[in-house]
């Protein structure tokens, strides 16, 4: 493990799991405000705020319209803290502050994914027994999903998508790695979930002996920061670790997803006063 300094720390949040946050893939409630104040305390859980792959929200919401990401707040009283303009995701990944962070340690698993339609994204929902330990704390890795384009922009660079696989420990608090993908050479790791990609909600598949942990890069430094679930509720605390080096997919395995999800990403929040840490090695 790194050294470990005062502004060191792991984030740590509470999350609701979308079905399909975009993904939905994302968190629930903290009072932490920044990474170096989420880790001092445990995070409350919200275990009615999780939901099983396929289920649908008693009000939907979209991406563009009157059920875009500016109306979301409007859609529900539930919805409310999407209408926060300081702790939201996604954000900018500029100006972060460079400091030697923990280790982030994956433990995946191969075994069996179910791959599900949830009309905003297409979910892989992951067999138990896949974890990630940071700083002592341990995640049991629950999905993964894509968003198209990516939601985390870069110095305003925005790439081609970014694939979210969501965590939770025994407290019910989450934490989300972000994987930005750029176009290029076709990734074989991500190959089957292109070539199966259920077309309805009705369908199901089952990628069988999948190799989750091929899905992330070699370069292991993350950005670091407290945010929100990128969907209704927008519930905030969630623990966001997102890659720093990028991960290659070609434009056709990009359309197979688009002919299946139309773009699921929400734009990105202002950072406001939190701190965003980058891994120094």
């Amino acid at each position: 493990m790194r050294r470990h300094t005062p502004s060191t720390l792991v984030l740590s949040a509470a999350f609701a799991l979308l079905a399909g946050c975009g993904g939905q893939d994302d968190p629930a409630t903290s009072t932490a405000s920044s990474p170096s104040s989420a880790i001092s305390s445990p995070s409350p859980s919200a275990p009615d705020a999780v939901q099983s792959a396929g289920a649908q929200r008693a009000v939907e919401f979209g991406y563009e319209g009157e059920v875009g990401p500016a109306n979301w707040a409007s859609l529900s009283e539930d919805y409310a803290e999407c209408a926060d303009a300081s702790q939201q995701s996604p954000i900018d990944l500029a100006g972060a502050s460079t400091v030697p962070l923990p280790d982030l340690r994956f433990d995946y698993a191969t075994g069996d994914v179910e791959l599900t339609n949830t009309v905003h994204t297409v979910q892989g929902v992951e067999p138990s027994g896949s974890t990630m330990t940071v700083d002592g704390r341990t995640y049991t890795l629950t999905q993964f999903h894509l968003h198209e384009p990516a939601e985390h922009t870069v110095a305003g660079q925005t790439y081609a998508g970014e694939l979210h696989l969501v965590h939770t420990d025994e407290s019910g608090a989450v934490a989300v790695v972000g994987v930005l993908l750029q176009e290029g050479a076709a990734d074989s790791a991500l190959a089957e979930y292109f070539e199966q990609l259920p077309a309805g909600t009705s369908q199901e598949v089952t990628l069988a002996g999948f190799d989750t942990g091929a899905l992330l890069p070699q370069d292991r430094r993350t950005y670091r920061y407290s945010g929100s679930l990128t969907t209704p509720p927008c519930t905030e605390g969630v623990s966001w670790f997102v890659m720093q080096q990028p991960v290659e997919v070609s434009a056709e395995q990009l359309a197979d997803f688009r002919s299946v999800i139309t773009e699921n990403s929400r734009p990105v929040q202002p950072l406001g006063g939190r701190e965003l840490l980058l891994d120094a090695d």
